[in-house]
Formats: C-alpha cells, sequence, structure tokens
C-alpha cells in the first residue's frame, strides 16, 4: 500500500512537496488529495501534472482525512487553529509546519488530547532547525537549563510581520544589522507568524515557549537565513550556527523547511530511520 499524502496549503513549500510525490522523491507514496484557499492553483498544477489525478483538489480541508494517511499542513497558523483538532480526531496523521500556532497553550493541550484519542500522529518537522535531536536529549532528565535561539534575516525576509507593522519599523531603512525582536518564543510566534516557527519547533524540544529566548535581527549586509542555538545544562553546553537560503519564490521561507517536510514524509517509508 502506499503512503497517501494530503497537503493542506498550495504555496511555496506545498509545491515542492507536489512535485516530488510526483517525481518518486517520496518513495511508495501517492498524492491523496490537496486543498487552498485558491483552488484554481490547485488546479492549474495537477493539470500540469500528466499522471497526477485532476480529482484530488478538496473543497474542503477535512475532505483531506476521507483519502489521507497523512496530512502536512503548510498553510497558516489559521489553518491550524481552525483544522488541527477535527482532522486528528479523524484519526489521520498531521504534519504541521506552522507550529507557531502552538504558542496558544489552549491549542497545544486539545491538539495532544485528540491525538492521543484518535491513536492519530501529531508531528513537527524539524525545518529549517538543525541541532533538535541534540536539544531533545539534553531535556530529559531536566538536564537543559537555558536556550537561547538568534535569527538573523535579511529585511524583506521580515516584510509583513505584525510585530514589524505594529512597531512602524521601516525594513527599507536599515542599513545595519539592528535587533527588532528580543523575548520568549511564545511571544515571537504571534509576532512573526510567517518567520519564526522554529523558534516554537524548538521550544517544544527543549524548555517550552515561555523559557526559550528568541531574538531576531534583521541585516541588510546578510542575504541567508541565519539560525545560531545556544544551550547550556548538566548535559553540557552546546551551540549549533547555520545558514540557509530563502526559498527563489518567496524570502519568507527557507529552502530547507520545503525540503525538510519532504524529508519527514519520506522517513514514513524508509526501512532505516535516522535521528529521534
Amino acid at each position: 500500500m502506499k503512503l497517501a499524502v494530503g497537503i493542506f496549503g498550495y504555496g511555496t513549500i506545498g509545491r515542492e512537496v507536489l512535485a516530488a510525490i510526483a517525481d518518486g522523491s517520496i518513495p511508495d507514496s501517492t498524492l491523496g488529495g490537496v486543498y487552498d484557499r485558491h483552488p484554481e492553483r490547485v488546479d492549474e498544477a495537477l493539470r500540469s501534472v500528466e499522471h497526477l489525478d485532476e480529482t484530488a483538489r478538496c473543497d474542503d480541508p477535512l475532505d483531506l482525512a476521507a483519502t489521507c494517511d497523512v496530512v502536512l499542513e503548510c498553510a497558516s497558523h489559521s489553518a491550524v487553529e481552525r483544522y488541527a483538532v477535527p482532522l486528528l480526531e479523524t484519526g489521520t496523521d498531521l504534519l504541521v509546519l506552522s507550529v507557531g500556532a502552538l504558542a496558544d497553550a489552549d491549542l497545544h493541550d486539545d491538539v495532544c488530547r485528540a491525538a492521543a484519542a484518535s491513536g492519530a500522529r501529531f508531528e513537527v518537522p524539524s525545518g529549517a532547525l538543525a541541532g533538535v535531536d541534540a536539544i531533545k536529549g539534553a531535556a530529559v532528565h531536566g538536564q537543559l537549563d537555558e536556550v537561547v535561539f538568534t535569527t538573523i534575516k535579511p529585511p524583506n525576509g521580515l516584510s509583513g510581520a505584525p510585530h514589524i507593522e505594529d512597531h512602524d519599523i521601516d525594513l527599507a531603512a536599515i542599513e545595519e544589522k539592528q535587533l527588532v525582536f528580543e523575548g520568549s518564543a511564545r511571544e515571537a510566534a504571534p509576532a512573526f507568524p510567517a518567520n519564526i516557527n522554529v523558534a516554537m519547533a524548538l521550544s517544544l524540544a527543549g524548555l517550552g515557549a515561555d523559557d526559550t529566548v528568541v531574538k531576531i535581527f534583521a541585516d541588510p549586509d546578510e542575504t541567508d537565513n541565519v539560525h545560531i542555538i545556544e544551550a547550556h545544562g548538566g548535559a553540557g553546553s552546546m551551540e549549533f550556527a547555520f545558514h540557509t537560503k530563502p526559498h527563489p519564490d518567496n524570502p519568507k521561507t527557507s529552502y530547507i523547511a520545503a525540503l525538510s517536510a519532504i524529508a519527514s514524509l519520506q522517513r514514513r517509508t524508509a526501512p532505516l530511520v535516522v535521528g529521534t
């Protein structure tokens, strides 16, 4: 039996995942369904790939549960807020990229309860975040005391973020590296919903949303997305620094985030799985 994959949100990442299913990059998989609030995008995509079923477009996100073994959410925080629990209640596995939505503690608890009750699996891919396995290990038996996550992005990679607009930060006027936010992961998630989901993923792996410190810089001299993790505790001190390329079609999305989603689906049919 092939793994039937559903795609919830046909944007930058959704396109990459559909292409990976179509070209066989996700072995033993098939397209179970696609939902996007702009159905014409999906229709055009399905017509353009010869061996994809044009009837795979769904008119409602919950319709994905009828035809899919696992649904990949790559839409928005609001999509997770509205549909994560109902999808999980059907017993359908859910991979969520807009993990910043779980800054809402009530939603976090509701999602966990729904998954436990139905037997479904709620998974957060590591996305653009290296070092998650080490942080998860260090958190065992309370062996993690401090986690600081710093991200440095080109200014246009932060455009449209609520925090930027609410504080009237003129990104075009920034001439040198500038701190634009410092706070907890819980505070960062709604402030930068399209930019900093990795911080929430890190917090879930480690100290939690309230105790994970997030610093965000805009740097006009930077072309990559730079992430730095500093962690200290009884298991030792760790520092990870990595530079990832923005997706060529969307500077707000790291290309590695799309690739990580594909890798998460690949592991579901792989005979050998590496990493926790």
